[in-house]
């Protein structure tokens, strides 16, 4: 049971003894404690409080996650308190604590929502959402502006894709102070997507990040990018060696990726393949 539905915590223990129905539950409750069960009957008939060394050694006992531990000790607390000014500022705290529950379900329904077929469509049929989404992990390229002028792409298309990818909790907007004033950012929530191989969303995937491909092939505005293409005949086991070379060279760039920082943006797109 969920100590966040409730504000008072000697309603929520109330409740938790009800639904639960365990013999000797209360016993073990107030031996998890070190009290005495006589003890507990009082505090739950109102007429003493837990303190809060019992909240958390009883948070242990009942398995309760961190945030469900922090707001159950916080209503302890709240039990306890002597003054309107702290009592104010643990209502504050509590408050909070429950505005987090909701962003975390909320992060749960969104992931859920990233499963459906109506997200595949809209992320993957053009580079355009996965090019925003991941651009936002650096902090060059965390507002409308920053990112129309690095892919000259219109503000307006830029914003309605921060807007999509903030609908499904994959970036988050925030408003900063800055040499400009008060500056709305988009932050990278720290979740990438990845598309199953057995979706139909793959093929228009792989050929839009191609497209970029082809536009810095055409533009050839960095000296420093590499582009090869070939075609040759060889054995099959050949075939398989170099495959076993590309998929390792594969492995140690993630390696480097995932180490690196965020200064700027880049694509790599590999194909090898027997020709059809």
């Amino acid at each position: 049971m969920n100590p966040l539905k409730f504000e008072n915590y000697k309603e929520y223990l109330a409740k938790l003894l009800k639904v639960r129905k365990e013999r000797g539950l209360q016993s073990q409750m107030a031996k998890a404690m070190g009290c005495q069960a006589a003890y507990l009957s009082q505090v739950l008939k109102g007429k003493v409080d837990l303190t809060e060394d019992h909240a958390v050694r009883l948070a242990v006992f009942l398995k309760l996650n961190p945030l469900e531990s922090d707001y159950f000790i916080l209503l302890v607390r709240l039990g306890r308190a002597a003054t309107p000014e702290l009592r104010k500022y643990l209502e504050e705290r509590r408050l909070e604590l429950l505005e987090k529950e909701d962003e975390l379900q909320n992060k749960v329904r969104a992931k859920g929502a990233r499963d459906t077929e109506e997200f595949s469509a809209k992320y993957f049929s053009s580079f355009i959402p996965l090019l925003i989404h991941i651009s936002t992990s650096s902090r060059h390229y965390q507002s409308v502006e920053t990112l129309s002028e690095r892919f000259n792409l219109g503000p307006v298309q830029v914003e309605a894709t921060l807007k999509f990818l903030e609908e499904y909790h994959l970036v988050t907007k925030t408003l900063e102070r800055g040499a400009k004033g008060v500056e709305t950012k988009w932050k990278f929530s720290g979740e990438s997507i990845h598309l199953p191989k057995n979706s139909s969303m793959n093929v228009p995937y792989q050929v839009s990040l191609r497209t970029l491909a082809l536009k810095s092939i055409q533009e050839k505005k960095y000296k420093e990018n590499l582009h090869f293409s070939s075609v040759f005949t060889m054995d099959k086991k050949s075939f398989k060696d170099i495959l076993e070379i590309l998929n390792r060279a594969i492995e140690d760039s993630h390696k480097v990726i995932h180490q690196s920082g965020t200064e700027e943006v880049y694509s790599m797109a590999i194909d090898y393949f027997k020709v059809v």
